[in-house]
């Protein structure tokens, strides 16, 4: 029981511990949204349980390694006895939070477009998200049994019906009296959002039909120079040698793959990618297609599939071998670790065409994997850019030290895995208008 006053001695395994574990937790997918809602909650708890014992394994070894900070047999017991419940029932509480304590929230909504939004909320049913009713800011409810009231009335609307958020679309912000109203609701204590804050918070994306050009102007809260000039780059300085040293194995295994599946061509090349600002720079790969693959002409490729890739070449293009080069661009400061990926010039002429705000993501530097990356497979159509384009410009507004920390840890879940699976991906909004089709496809 002395061991219990030197609790002081079991801080530093406590927390690499706790830091080991947290990381397990999380590549492991357990607070992910998809996994949650296709996942049952014993599967979760089996998965939690292994990465208990990791952390478990992780304390024990640190205490071998230093012997002063060993965590004696009594108090590691008592605190996994104590530790072991409190994790289960937290993560209890984390998957059933949508049933739990869903926000409430009301839509207002009149105009057909707002009632396309309306519409498209019920659709998509959010997690976490109980859709009460409707509001408008007259007393007409149209013959719908939705309608709960008038904006006027929202005070006495949101006691009766237990609102917690009123949701509106951005064009209520040019309209003097729906402004003035909503204004005085936040300064009451009601919280009011756009529909757009709603679908960052739930869904993690930002659906390319709600963005205006004010969201894109003040979707900056701060200058974040420091963060993408200084510690990130230092951050992609240190991790890229270190990577290129520990990968270094896997490298010279990807590079004797090409040389006996494609003995004809180069083990390695350069391709012309555009770069922050649209700075073009040339991206270096492990070859993972055929010598003629682009003869007419380029084209984008898909994960699977496609006959130009050679057999040795899916495999690398599966688990990422082939974009471990890449770290040297890292290195060079031509990418970052994190940010939207480097698209060919011929296809971003095209989509910067197709789709609105795609010049959004030249705004930082193109990264090696990215938030879209972890979150969405490979895309092989204009649809799946415009996909891409909506995680893109989400990470644009979130980017930070713990947001990137998060997307690092998710990108070893999809190495691990083999890449973003199609079904684990949130099903597509209402489609939007997008300009023009380009029936093009990119390695």
């Amino acid at each position: 029981m002395s061991e219990l006053w030197k609790i002081d001695y079991f801080i530093p395994p406590i927390v690499i511990g706790g830091i080991v574990f947290v990381s397990t937790v999380y590549v492991l997918g357990l607070y992910s949204l998809e996994s949650q809602r296709r996942s049952r909650f014993r599967i979760h708890v089996i998965l939690l349980s292994g990465a208990f014992l990791v952390g478990l394994t992780a304390v024990t070894i640190f205490g071998y390694l230093s012997f002063d900070y060993r965590v004696g047999r009594g108090f590691m017991v008592l605190g996994c006895l104590f530790s072991y419940p409190l994790l289960v029932i937290h993560h209890w509480c984390v998957y059933h939070k949508h049933k739990i304590a869903p926000q409430r929230i009301a839509f207002l909504a009149e105009s057909e477009s707002e009632l396309l939004e309306y519409q498209r909320i019920l659709e998509t049913r959010l997690r976490g998200v109980q859709l009460v009713g409707r509001i408008s800011t007259t007393g007409d409810s149209d013959g719908l049994s939705d309608w709960l009231g008038k904006l006027a009335d929202a005070p006495l609307l949101v006691q009766r019906h237990k609102i917690d958020c009123i949701v509106f679309s951005e064009a209520r912000i040019d309209q003097d009296y729906a402004r003035r109203q909503l204004r005085q609701l936040r300064y009451q204590g009601i919280e009011c959002a756009p529909f757009i804050n709603v679908c960052e918070k739930h869904l993690h994306y930002v659906p390319l039909g709600l963005i205006s050009v004010n969201w894109l102007l003040y979707s900056e809260n701060g200058s974040r120079n420091f963060y993408f000039s200084k510690l990130k780059r230092l951050f992609d300085i240190v991790s890229s040698v270190s990577l290129l040293i520990l990968l270094s194995p896997f490298l010279l295994v990807g590079m004797v793959i090409v040389r006996i599946f494609s003995p004809e061509g180069p083990v390695c090349f350069s391709q012309k990618r555009v770069g922050r600002f649209g700075k073009a720079f040339k991206i270096l790969k492990l070859r993972s297609m055929r010598v003629d693959a682009e003869k007419q002409g380029p084209v984008w490729s898909s994960a699977s599939k496609d006959p130009r890739v050679f057999p040795g070449g899916a495999l690398l293009r599966r688990y990422r071998i082939d974009e471990i080069p890449q770290l040297i661009n890292v290195l060079r400061g031509d990418m970052s670790f994190v940010g939207p990926r480097p698209e060919r010039p011929e296809f971003v002429k095209l989509l910067d065409e197709a789709l609105p705000y795609y010049e959004e993501r030249h705004m930082i530097n193109p990264g090696l994997t990215g938030w879209a990356q972890v979150s969405y497979p490979y895309g092989a159509s204009v649809e799946d850019a415009k996909r891409k384009l909506e995680y893109d410009l989400y990470y644009l507004k979130h980017a930070g030290v713990v947001f990137d920390i998060l997307i690092l840890l998710d990108t070893v879940r999809v190495v691990l895995i083999g890449g973003v699976k199609p079904s684990s991906v949130a099903k597509p909004d209402t489609a939007l208008p997008i300009r023009q089709s380009v029936p093009c496809t990119s390695e």
